[in-house]
């Protein structure tokens, strides 16, 4: 009884796979974009079909790691423009995915909010950005991410308090998710 209750409460994936699908091949790719939003499960497949949902919809650069991620990009990158630049950032490639910016954006012009979030992260890394970048409100922000994680000194602990104030940020998702954090 314990098991099938387990079973029962788990989402299944291949379910929100399906439902996906399905929106998709009808044309409706907000409709997609909403399965599963509000559960931290995926694989790369479910992962892969809201990329190209979000690719449909114009909204990668502004909502990918909204979504849980799972796996590397894959072949994203050949396609070029923001699959590309989402490549990048979802291998953790920041030098990568500075370097093919200025391709597709201008870099002191509007971006979808990843690549900001990107942009402060790669210039508070490197002592001598390519693009250096600026944006007062996300600079703040990423200094606050920064004092919360000095104030503890467990690493499962830092991840649970950063991951209550910034789950759906970049930041979160370069250090902690995907993999091993990319730096410390």
């Amino acid at each position: 009884m314990l098991v099938v209750g387990i079973a029962i409460d788990q989402p299944d994936v291949s379910q929100y796979a399906r439902k996906t699908r399905q929106y998709m091949a009808d044309g409706n790719y907000a409709k997609a974009l909403e399965v599963g939003s509000a559960s931290d499960k995926t694989d790369h497949g479910l992962m892969m079909l809201r990329v190209e949902a979000l690719g449909h919809e114009k909204l990668l650069g502004e909502r990918l790691f909204a979504y849980p991620l799972k796996g590397r990009s894959g072949n994203m990158a050949q396609r070029g423009g923001d699959y590309a630049l989402c490549a990048y950032l979802i291998d953790k490639n920041l030098d990568r995915f500075v370097a093919e910016l200025p391709k597709y954006y201008q870099p002191d012009g509007p971006l979808p909010r990843y690549y900001r979030e990107a942009l402060v992260l790669y210039n508070h890394l490197r002592t001598h950005p390519r693009i250096v970048f600026h944006d007062n409100v996300m600079d703040t922000d990423y200094a606050d991410l920064q004092q919360l994680e000095r104030q503890y000194s467990d690493p499962r602990e830092r991840q649970m308090a950063v991951f209550k104030q910034y789950k759906d940020t970049y930041w979160y998702y370069y250090d902690y998710l995907n993999g091993k954090p990319a730096r410390r």
